[in-house]
């Protein structure tokens, strides 16, 4: 079959470059090859489809900027339509709606109703959202759910998309004249970034937050979500790894530091894996953080910023999950640094994090390095730049797994050089 599908598409293409394709076939194959795409996403694709839709502004001249800028804030220009108009159907419940009454067409009225919307306003919504395919037409005036809607529909889709409009979008407009301010550097400061430029702070953005809460829930439930995606503790083998883990029966052992560990998905996680083992499970984050996370029992709360002094010393385990790539290397040094002066004989670190391939990287890890550099001037890393950062503060990956593919993501077990 596959190589029947591999014959097909040579044939396509050389009929393409020969011209031998009528201009009525090559829309139609267009429009094909564009629902084929819908058809094969997962879930997870579609959303990171709409989250990265903001195409890159090539004419970096500040009127064009400016133009531009109008055009793509208002939502007036393709380059962020998709985004904007999930994010309106998000509003106004419209997927949540379709997918409901998915077994028929709805009419455009009875949507309107339904979302309490005018119809006429909505109509013009759904014509676009039906070219771009997160929803289907079934005639002049009727809608049903397509593929993408029911991927969108889902919480942590949502979640990402809220978070793109809310906290991406705005950046991504003015990377341009923020490139052109910096001369086209690479960004390594945290008080001088995309972000710094569009809200006109000093602040990085952590601190920014904190004074936002608009930005500061989406932010919190874009993460909260994206924890409770496949993560590193389940491919992990602590009994081969870590076996000090399973020694000691002293209930005041240290066994796991969820180090910013946000509301304590992954603290849970391990309890799940490891019910039986006597000892502390540790989650620390900022006392703003640590406050809205839900009392587990098993599970210790306590408000630590990483870049002070590390009050667990000698844990078996210190995790870092997607903490590193908020932070620039000379952030990121000060976080390790403070673990490894925690650190004992037994202990390792643990940091699960995307490793990014020298050659073909996926949409989503390349587009969330893009974030982190407007949000953070911090990236996500490759195998080499995560060599180099840790080598900095005397550390190495003694073993690593990497767990899910597609994204990039890998747990990497890290001690210090000998």
């Amino acid at each position: 079959m596959a190589t029947d599908i591999a014959g097909t598409i040579r044939d396509v293409r050389s009929r393409i470059a020969s011209g031998d394709l009528p201009a009525d076939s090559r829309r139609a194959l267009l429009q094909d090859v564009k629902e084929l795409q819908y058809e094969l996403e997962t879930p997870r694709e579609t959303c990171i489809r709409y989250r990265y839709s903001v195409c890159a502004l090539l004419d970096f001249s500040f009127s064009t900027y400016c133009i531009r800028k109008i055009m793509l804030t208002k939502g007036l220009a393709t380059q962020g339509l998709d985004l904007t108009i999930s994010y309106i159907f998000y509003q106004i419940r419209l997927f949540d709606v379709l997918v409901k009454r998915a077994k028929s067409p709805i009419s455009t009225d009875d949507l309107a109703n339904e979302t309490n919307t005018d119809p006429i306003l909505l109509g013009r919504l759904l014509r676009y959202a039906a070219s771009s395919g997160f929803v289907k037409q079934s005639s002049e005036d009727t809608w049903t759910a397509s593929r993408a809607t029911h991927s969108l529909v889902i919480p942590s889709s949502e979640a990402n998309i809220e978070q793109a409009f809310i906290d991406g979008l705005p950046l991504y407009v003015d990377l341009p004249r923020f490139l052109v301010q910096n001369s086209y550097q690479n960004p390594t400061d945290s008080r001088n970034t995309v972000h710094s430029l569009t809200y006109n702070t000093p602040l990085d953005h952590f601190d920014w937050m904190k004074g936002n809460p608009e930005h500061y829930a989406a932010l919190n439930k874009y993460m909260a979500a994206n924890r409770m995606t496949k993560t590193g503790i389940n491919a992990f083998p602590f009994e081969e790894k870590v076996p000090s883990l399973f020694e000691s029966e002293s209930p005041e052992t240290a066994l796991f530091v969820d180090v910013g560990g946000g509301r304590g998905q992954m603290c849970r996680a391990f309890r799940a894996k490891h019910p039986d083992l006597p000892g502390r499970v540790i989650l620390q984050d900022l006392q703003l953080i640590i406050a809205e996370a839900p009392s587990v029992d098993g599970i210790e709360a306590m408000a630590h910023d990483f870049f002070h002094q590390q009050p667990i010393q000698g844990a078996k385990i210190y995790f870092l999950r997607h903490v590193l790539h908020d932070w620039p290397d000379a952030k990121a040094e000060a976080i390790l640094k403070r673990l490894v002066e925690a650190m004992d004989k037994d202990s390792v670190i643990l940091i699960d994090e995307k490793v990014l391939p020298d050659v073909g990287a996926s949409n989503s890890a390349a587009g969330l390095d893009l974030l982190m550099m407007c949000t953070f001037a911090a990236s996500e890393r490759s195998e080499r730049a995560w060599k180099g950062l840790l080598g900095k503060v005397g550390l190495k990956v003694e073993y690593s797994v990497r767990y899910n593919e597609e994204e990039g993501d890998v747990i990497m077990m890290v001690l210090p050089e000998e």
